[in-house]
């Protein structure tokens, strides 16, 4: 049963991606990989089917169902909001826009969203779709399929968090190498020395702006990345950063051609 219930979530989780990436795509009339992680994973459907499943299965009216998945799917956003905003510093989601919204983090237009979501997954999805697609696996091999979809969910998971949370170490790094160019640019002004170490102050001047242009680059990529992904994230120092070195998209755009 145990197994069943991780290969649920990952279907959700993987289900809830394409999903909001099939919408976002034809919205932005563009591709999009819709979704905190870089693998097709949205782990906030995954938990939130789980949730729906353990707790209104046992329902058949599809008005109370769909009352009911309005309220827990919202609820559950509102949860996932909130952490995602203590531990990153950032809101990924807002719909201050949007009316009869609830500090950006819910909107009434979800919520009938996340209804209409419930009805469907508890009375066609998840009954006459999944349950008999899983009963058809043998056990031992859900096993072997759990073990390779979590080893590389949870690798995602580690690799996109410590990119994420390096964000801001980032950019006070950039602030650091910027001052460091300025002052070694001052020392280099005020020498008076030989040429040969003029020479030398100059080549660490150089590196110094060799290194803060990879820093930008990179950060700028996992910055425009999550942008696609959560077109009204929210977080100051991304935003002072990408007004700052907006550049760089001009910079990437050259290299490319």
């Amino acid at each position: 049963m145990h197994l069943k219930i991780l290969f649920y979530f990952a279907i959700y989780t993987f289900l809830g991606w394409l999903m909001e990436s099939i919408y976002r795509s034809i919205i932005e009339k563009k591709l999009i990989n819709s979704g905190f992680l870089y693998g097709p994973f949205c782990p906030i459907y995954g938990f939130g089917s789980l949730i729906m499943i353990f707790l209104l299965s046992n329902l058949n009216n599809p008005i109370i169902i769909f009352l009911a998945s309005m309220i827990i799917l919202t609820i559950w956003e509102y949860v996932v909001g909130v952490i995602l905003e203590k531990v990153f510093k950032t809101k990924y989601w807002d719909y201050s826009h949007v009316r009869f919204n609830l500090n950006g983090r819910i909107c009434l237009q979800n919520s009938i969203y996340w209804g209409i979501i419930g009805v469907i997954l508890l009375k066609v999805v998840h009954p006459l779709i999944i349950v008999n697609l899983v009963d058809q696996i043998p056990i031992k091999t859900l096993f072997y399929v759990d073990i390779v979809i979590y080893t590389i969910f949870i690798a995602d998971v580690i690799i996109t968090v410590s990119k994420i949370l390096f964000i801001d170490k980032k950019i006070q790094q950039l602030h650091d190498i910027s001052k460091m160019i300025k002052e070694k640019i001052a020392e280099l002004k005020n020498d008076k020395s030989e040429k040969e170490n003029k020479e030398e102050k100059q080549k660490v001047i150089t590196n110094l702006k060799r290194k803060q242009e990879r820093i930008k680059i990179r950060t700028y990529r996992l910055i425009i990345r999550l942008k696609k992904a959560f077109p009204t994230m929210q977080s100051e120092p991304m935003n002072k950063f990408m007004k700052k070195y907006d550049q760089i998209k001009k910079k990437l755009k050259n290299k490319e051609k």
